[in-house]
């Protein structure tokens, strides 16, 4: 090998490692146990931490009604609309399951998301639904008697819905 091949070789192994850490940094944080929820039980009142440094908790500073950084169940129930999509693709929803706590929501715009379903079930009073963040999603579970406008994604494959009666 030459001198020349052996120097390209070198800076093209350089450049692999160099993104794999760029690409595997952004896990760090969640892998050393960084959650915007709060791990506690629904009788602890922060449900939400929102810090200027983590996407995901900024798409909650307009349900936070008293300006503390923090959004309580109390909070999360009271909140009407709820946008997702804050971040781009530096913001990638795989669970929606925290949805449960916003139960009087009108309007909800979903985020990048790899998910193919989303149970939206536990949001009865729906009026608005935007899914165009959401390329993957296939199919929509509503709650009986809701039917709220939807914006859909701009892609081939369809968006089934189902309906089913409100689990509490």
């Amino acid at each position: 090998m030459t001198t020349i091949e052996k120097t390209f070789k070198t800076i093209f192994m350089k450049q692999i490692i160099l993104l794999l850490a760029i690409a595997v940094a952004p896990l760090a944080s969640w892998a050393q146990g960084y959650n915007p929820f709060n791990q506690a039980t629904k009788n602890d009142s922060v449900f939400i931490v929102i810090t200027s440094d983590n996407v995901f908790s900024r798409c909650f500073e307009k349900c936070d009604l008293n300006g503390d950084n923090l959004v309580s169940y109390a909070e999360a129930e009271k909140a009407t609309a709820l946008g997702l999509d804050y971040g781009g693709r530096k913001n990638i929803i795989s669970d929606y399951s925290f949805l449960k706590y916003f139960p009087n929501l009108t309007h909800l715009s979903i985020g990048n998301t790899p998910n193919e379903q989303i149970d939206l079930s536990g949001n009865p009073k729906l009026e608005l639904i935007d899914l165009r963040g959401g390329l993957w999603i296939k199919e929509v579970t509503l709650a009986k008697g809701c039917n709220p406008q939807i914006f859909f994604p701009i892609h081939d494959q369809p968006v089934t819905f189902k309906r089913v009666d409100i689990v509490k």
